[in-house]
């Protein structure tokens, strides 16, 4: 089973205060868990972002879907940008969390609910929340979908004056321009994600104006790598503070990015990686099963893979 929590600013809550607050949640949480989620309770907006948006600009705001654990048990968290509180003030968010038991998640790479449908877009208006029984995952995420994606993305630009009429264009949605260069930023991710995983500490910053494309990635990154590895991934799709992030792989804007300390390695996915890089065997050997679409490779090869031993995956 799975708990639920809402977060968000509120006039009035279950303790009769105002303000940001846990505004309803599954009976029976286990103790310690509300302290434990609190932590990671946080959203600001890119600092290109209208400072008063309207309603119909609030769906442009950047989703964050973090991925971590608490006291050994999955933390899945979700928040959205809500514009006004209650007093008419900017700034906030609505929160809303799921922790699951250890055997919820078996078979289920976290991102896969990117887009799943027990996620609500704001507070219920009662204070007790059900439980979840089932962790149902987002269609859209599945490996044959994203493996004709990402040739979709590697495909060659088309020529100037084309039979469709279009003039050509790039070929693809991340401007790359195609030629490969999907897997070649494959390549870089997945090398960079298991150098930090076998090393424990640091992460990889994706930077992005699409947080769906940096979601796409994580997800691929999340197939790429053997169940153990993929399970100790901890994301988070969107950061306003991806150096200070605690997650692995941490997702954030191009204006985010270009304030922030610049510390960790990253990744931009809306432009050609440039620059020579060899990547490591076995982050090589994962581009080139996307490229085949062999998930049976993928399998076989996760098998084989083993963060943290002596041959790591990264290693030349």
């Amino acid at each position: 089973m799975a708990w639920q929590l809402h977060y968000t600013s509120a006039r009035r809550g279950p303790t009769g205060r105002s303000g940001f607050q846990f505004v309803a949640e599954t009976p029976g949480l286990p103790d310690g868990v509300r302290a434990r989620v609190t932590p990671h309770l946080s959203y600001r907006p890119p600092p290109e972002a209208p400072l008063s948006p309207a309603d119909d600009e609030l769906d442009g705001f950047p989703v964050s879907l973090l991925y971590d654990r608490v006291d050994g048990r999955p933390l899945l968290l979700r928040c959205r940008y809500l514009g006004r509180d209650y007093s008419g003030r900017y700034g906030n968010f609505f929160a809303h969390a799921v922790v699951a038991e250890p055997d919820e998640l078996e078979g289920v790479r976290p991102v896969e609910l990117w887009h799943a449908p027990l996620w609500a877009d704001s507070p219920a208006s009662e204070t007790d929340l059900p439980e979840v029984d089932e962790l149902v995952p987002d269609e859209g995420l599945d490996p044959e979908s994203l493996a004709a994606w990402l040739a979709a993305e590697a495909a060659p630009p088309d020529p100037p004056g084309g039979d469709d009429g279009s003039g050509g264009g790039s070929g693809n949605g991340d401007g790359s321009g195609g030629s490969g260069d999907a897997y070649d930023r494959l390549a870089r991710i997945v090398d960079a994600v298991v150098t930090v995983l076998g090393r424990g500490h640091g992460r990889v910053v994706l930077v992005s104006s699409d947080i769906e494309l940096v979601a796409r990635w994580i997800a691929v990154v999340s197939y790429s790598l053997p169940v153990a590895a993929a399970s100790a991934l901890s994301f988070v799709t969107y950061s306003a503070d991806p150096d200070g992030a605690p997650q692995r792989l941490v997702g954030t804007t191009p204006d985010v990015w270009a304030s922030a300390q610049r510390t960790s390695p990253a990744v931009p996915l809306d432009r050609p990686v440039g620059g020579a890089y060899e990547a490591g065997r076995f982050a090589r050997t994962v581009a080139a099963c996307w490229r085949d679409a062999d998930f049976a490779g993928l399998d076989a090869l996760a098998e084989l893979a083993l963060l943290g031993a002596g041959a790591a995956p990264g290693a030349p």
